[in-house]
Formats: structure tokens, C-alpha cells, sequence
């Protein structure tokens, strides 16, 4: 009998100074870990990276105010394992090193947590949950672009 797959993948970048909070040279990791069913060369060539490494970006972004390119990100997994059944959501855990000189400190960061509602779909950090009200900040309605007045040019190459 067939079961899902327990995948155990790392995400990382670095060593990169740290411009923007002036603190040292960083490598940060984050791990991944989901129970999935389907083919395993899927899952780790297209699926998982699919999703976590823009999560890992946004995060980056979110945490340290940096961009980092899709060149300068690693991708490793362990061995899989069997798993029971199929998970919903992936847990990523962060992790920190700074480099100062010849001191070195890693810091955790808390869990966070991708739901996989449509298994495929990949991340999407602009995402709007469906049943909430498409609000602006001040109150008023979002403004989704379909202006039939406005001309719309398309750059064409």
C-alpha cells in the first residue's frame, strides 16, 4: 500500500551583509517540512520549490528589507520518509546566523505556517481570502483596474 511522504526540504541564502540593518554578515535558513502524496520528482522538482522559495523570499523581504535573487537561494532535501496521511499546511521554521569577526549567533524565528488548500497552486503572497470584504485601508472599495475609459498599451518586444 502506497502512503504519502513526509519531505524535509532546506532553504537558504548567504553569507550577505546585511545593509539595510547594519547587522553583519547573515546566512538564513529556513526549514520546511509536509506530508504529501503524489510523485516525488513532482514534489521536489516542481511543487515544494514552487512554494517555498518566494515564501522564503517575501520573508526575507518582510524581516531584513532585502531582495534576494532566485541565483543566490539554495535548495536541498533529506530522504523522504513515510508519512500517515497527507498534511494541510506547511510548517517553516527560521533560522539566523550572524557573522561578526569570529563570533557567530544563530536566532530563531517564530513558525510560520503555509496552508495548502489547493495542492499545486504554489505560494501567493498577494493572496485575498474570497469571503472577505475587498477593503483599502481608509474604508473604501478596492479598486480592481477594469476602467473601460482608460487606454491600455501593452509593450510588446
Amino acid at each position: 500500500m502506497k502512503s504519502a511522504l513526509l519531505y524535509k526540504m532546506t532553504i537558504w541564502t548567504g553569507p550577505t551583509y546585511d545593509e539595510v540593518g547594519g547587522k553583519g554578515v547573515l546566512t538564513i535558513e529556513a526549514y520546511f517540512k509536509v506530508a504529501l502524496w503524489g510523485s516525488r520528482g513532482r514534489n521536489r522538482n516542481d511543487y515544494l520549490p514552487s512554494v517555498g522559495v518566494p515564501f522564503f523570499q517575501d520573508w526575507v523581504s518582510r524581516h531584513f528589507g532585502m531582495f534576494v535573487p532566485q541565483d543566490e537561494i539554495k535548495v536541498r532535501f533529506e530522504r523522504e520518509r513515510p508519512a500517515e496521511t497527507e498534511e494541510g499546511e506547511i510548517i517553516v521554521d527560521f533560522r539566523v546566523m550572524t557573522y561578526r569577526g569570529k563570533s557567530i549567533s544563530a536566532q530563531p524565528y517564530p513558525r510560520e505556517i503555509i496552508p495548502l488548500d489547493d495542492h499545486g497552486s504554489g505560494y501567493d503572497p498577494g493572496y485575498v481570502d474570497e469571503d472577505s470584504d475587498e477593503l483599502v485601508s481608509d474604508g473604501s472599495e478596492w479598486d480592481d483596474g477594469d476602467d473601460e475609459d482608460e487606454d491600455y498599451e501593452r509593450d510588446e518586444e
